[in-house]
């Protein structure tokens, strides 16, 4: 058995073998990120740990302007253009994220009083994010290089390194000082500026070149039209605890981080799942298998709508795992949030088809519209109602933009002429209708635990009952081919 296994291991392309491992490296990450929750929650107070957090969710908002995302997408458009130099274009492009982040450094020194106000962070703490935005791009620069030509050991291995390291030093450092909020940014930005000030070294001496100007331009040009998306997805992802923050302090900010550490567990599954099925379905569309599909998206919906459920019903005990009774008023905010995580799987289902059928174009307007409606339903609702409304906010925002998704997904069908429908959307409608349901049914179960816990077996005892019709689908996407063969 062992030896079969190896042998289609061996077996498998290198594309294959690389994207396993680096979803490893995904599921390390995350899921240390996730198991250090409760190591910090009792070693930090609420407002320490809130700092923390703000400080990460300022450095999502920063990098993206230092660095632009080139270390993604115009990193390996810009490989494929300029595959005689690749590692003259890898290199060059650090030089030209070094340059976008000194001069951001420059106008912070200009307008650091004004910034350090908006941010709620020192401005000793925003010099360590600066240092830290300087060495974090090498690093992914690297790993992305390496995994463009199908190498994944040194990634995986530098990957679990620095991981783990950055786990032990920024526990030795939180204990050994009264400043811990510090102690545990410094411990990260120490393990990212070693990791960073390393492959920049090595980016260096590999391509030797630090600017050229149609290196620079095709970056630029490439990146800065997809600008807009990104803020989007930034704000969508970032601002409720910046804005928590902002209105009502660390301390909310850092129990709203708690609740949306708890919810978002679901998204190891979901990236897992979405990773397989997203191949598949490319198949299916070009194979024209469109009832397969809608099938097969049905079926997946349901399971997560259950995990979601399950997510939801089992906050007190998540939390209670996750941090101390400080940190108890997050259980009401785990079920809107989970419920979130829920539909963006549902967009990025109906995004797939979108993809698939190059109808890119509404994406980023679509995006910003949700993002600018989280914003301001969070300055109306948050000022009003507390903390708490970050989550509904958050969950109105991701129902929009998967009504927005599906409209678009809806047009390409027309454009390319599609007969019949692609995805059972009744079926999917009552799913959604189903999980926002349940969303409210489990916040009203937290006092009565067992009728809870009796609610997950019955579930458990469903999803049993059914698996002669889940399990066929999960061994078919697992294929990625067809049943004809095709």
């Amino acid at each position: 058995m062992k030896i079969d296994l190896l042998k289609k291991y061996r077996e498998m392309p290198a594309a294959v073998r690389t994207s396993v491992w680096f979803t490893v490296c995904q599921f390390l990450q995350r899921g240390i990120s996730f198991i250090t929750v409760p190591v910090f929650t009792r070693l930090l107070t609420t407002e320490e740990y809130g700092i923390c957090n703000i400080y990460f969710a300022w450095f999502d908002v920063f990098i993206l302007f230092t660095s632009l995302k080139l270390p993604y997408e115009g990193l390996n458009n810009g490989l494929i253009r300029y595959e005689d130099d690749k590692d003259g274009y890898t290199s060059s492009v650090m030089g030209l994220i070094s340059v976008l982040t000194l001069i951001a450094a420059g106008v912070y020194l200009l307008l650091h009083r004004w910034i350090d106000r908006v941010t709620g962070l020192s401005s000793f703490i925003m010099l360590l994010m600066f240092i830290q935005l300087m060495f974090n791009p090498p690093l992914m620069l690297w790993t992305n290089r390496e995994r463009f030509d199908f190498r994944y050991r040194k990634p995986v291995a530098v990957t679990a390194v620095s991981t783990v390291l950055n786990l032990a030093v920024t526990v030795v450092a939180v204990l050994c000082t009264s400043h811990k909020a510090e102690a545990r940014i410094i411990g990260t930005v120490f393990v990212q500026t070693l990791f960073g000030l390393i492959f920049a070294l090595v980016l260096f001496a590999k391509g030797r070149t630090f600017y050229r100007k149609q290196y620079w331009s095709f970056a630029l040009r490439f990146n800065l039209p997809l600008i807009f998306y990104y803020i989007s997805q930034i704000i969508l992802n970032q601002s409720d605890r910046i804005m928590i923050n902002y209105y009502q302090g660390s301390g909310k900010a850092a129990v709203y981080s708690v609740a949306y550490s708890a919810a978002t567990l679901m998204l190891l599954v979901l990236s897992s799942v979405n990773g397989s099925f997203n191949p598949w379905m490319y198949k299916k569309l070009k194979a024209g298998q469109y009832k397969e599909i809608g099938r097969t998206a049905s079926i997946l919906c349901m399971l997560v709508g259950v995990a979601t459920f399950a997510v939801s019903a089992l906050a007190p005990d998540l939390v209670r795992i996750l941090a101390t009774e400080e940190y108890m008023e997050a259980i009401w905010i785990i079920a809107p949030v989970s419920a979130s995580v829920f539909f963006i799987f549902i967009y990025m289902v109906f995004a797939n088809v979108e993809m698939y059928y190059d109808e890119n174009s509404g994406i980023s307007v679509i995006s910003i519209v949700c993002s600018v409606l989280n914003i301001v339903l969070n300055m109306i609702f948050i000022p009003r109602y507390g903390y708490f409304a970050a989550g509904w906010t958050t969950l109105v925002s991701y129902m929009v933009l998967t009504l927005l998704h599906f409209i678009l997904m809806k047009r390409a069908c027309r454009r390319r002429k599609i007969p019949g429908r692609v995805f059972q959307e009744k079926t999917l409608l009552g799913i959604c209708i189903g999980v926002v349901v349940l969303a409210f049914a489990a916040m009203g179960l937290y006092r009565l635990q067992y009728y809870r816990y009796t609610a997950l077996v019955l579930m458990l005892v469903i999803l049993f009952v059914c698996r002669k019709k889940l399990i066929p689908v999960v061994r078919q996407m697992a294929k990625g081919g067809t049943r004809d063969g095709n």
